[in-house]
């Protein structure tokens, strides 16, 4: 968020702010209403879905913020939780001072704009996923959607889970990984992948 600032603006933004709280392993550091940036820590993101089971999302830790899309307007969200792994030190905007920073640091601004279609295209590579027509294609564009720039991906969660998360028996899983593999499309170690993209 604050890429292509000097370190004196950041102490300086820091400074005006002054809404650094710290919270311990297991807290809750979800606020509905606040841009929240993680400055020390880790955290995970869980989601509820319609039948109440919480599901994890992804692991965050230092640098990366979270609450993006209640900053602003009346949204409230009941579903989304983050939980700290580690005792964490989270910085709190609230849209009041969030239109006073972009109004003195334009940059903020475009870092905001930059994080939002990041997530769009986040998201519509989820949608993709689950519109794929084929196991296979549903298992590659859901490995996309969790890949880092480079392509790499590392899964917090085991074959089952994947299955499930996708709707598939865990021989499909296999199967189509084998299959991606002899493609050279994916290469895999464990839990851990490399895409091409």
């Amino acid at each position: 968020m604050f890429d292509g600032l000097s370190e004196r603006e950041k102490s300086d933004i820091l400074l005006e702010l002054g809404n650094i709280e710290t919270f311990d392993k297991g807290d809750e550091l979800y606020r509905n209403g606040a841009l929240a940036i993680i400055l020390n820590g880790k955290a995970t993101v869980k989601r509820q879905n319609d039948i109440g089971d919480s599901i994890t999302i992804r692991a965050i830790s230092s640098g990366e913020l979270f609450g993006a899309a209640s900053v602003f307007g009346d949204w409230k969200d009941g579903k989304s939780s983050i939980i700290a792994n580690t005792s964490c030190e989270i910085l709190y905007i609230s849209e009041e001072n969030f239109c006073k920073l972009i109004k003195i640091y334009p940059q903020i601004s475009i870092n905001y704009i930059e994080f939002l279609s990041g997530r769009i295209r986040f998201l519509n590579r989820k949608l993709d996923a689950f519109t794929a027509k084929t196991t296979e294609e549903r298992l590659y564009e859901f490995l996309l959607s969790l890949s880092d720039s480079e392509g790499n991906i590392a899964l917090n969660f085991g074959m089952a889970e994947l299955a499930r998360r996708l709707n598939v028996g865990r021989t499909s899983i296999y199967r189509d990984i084998d299959a991606l593999q002899s493609k050279k499309l994916i290469k895999r170690d464990g839990h851990n992948f490399k895409i091409r993209k």
